[in-house]
């Protein structure tokens, strides 16, 4: 229980925070960087990194998300269908990330909800889900790649338009101290 409630942990707080990836554009876009010689630091770099991070990395970790949430669906839904497991995955995944830019407890709080429901089950029910079962529904998961493909796409353009957003709120509306 204790290897399962670390993994957890840090799992749901990865994806719950805002700032996966800490660029910190930021502090940077709202205020500027100066050299020590009074000239401003080109954002380019930054900007780059930001680009790189959000075509590259975070679709891979946006994958791997998935499949541990649908991981956790297959073993708490008996009687779904893969496709109905793997929207309800992806659904989640993206109200976490949106609630992200709102708060990040509350992303945090929807977050851990799944995993730890799925603790309670096998702590109280350890018959509850058979190996055999969750095997078979990953055999299913190639017949799923164009599914799982839009999927991709679709978490990558809501995560830029909120970065965007965000980037540009603190751009004109910084936060005040």
């Amino acid at each position: 229980m204790v290897i399962y409630a670390i993994f957890v942990y840090h799992f749901y707080r990865f994806l719950s925070r805002r700032d996966i990836f800490s660029i910190n554009l930021e502090k940077k876009i709202a205020t500027g960087t100066l050299k020590s010689t009074g000239k401003r630091i080109s954002a380019a770099p930054r900007i780059a990194a930001f680009i790189a991070t959000n075509f590259f990395i975070f679709p891979f970790v946006i994958f791997l998300w998935f499949i541990g949430y649908s991981l956790f669906m297959f073993m708490l839904v008996q009687n779904m269908s893969t496709a109905t497991i793997f929207l309800v995955s992806s659904g989640l995944i993206i109200a976490i990330r949106m609630s992200a830019y709102y708060s990040e407890d509350l992303s945090k709080d929807i977050a851990k909800l799944l995993p730890f429901a799925l603790l309670g089950i096998l702590l109280f029910n350890p018959q509850f889900f058979t190996l055999s079962d969750i095997l078979s529904r990953l055999a299913e998961m190639p017949s799923f790649v164009i599914e799982i493909a839009s999927f991709m796409i679709v978490v990558m353009i809501v995560e830029i338009v909120l970065s965007t957003f965000y980037l540009i709120r603190i751009r004109f509306f910084p936060k005040k101290d």
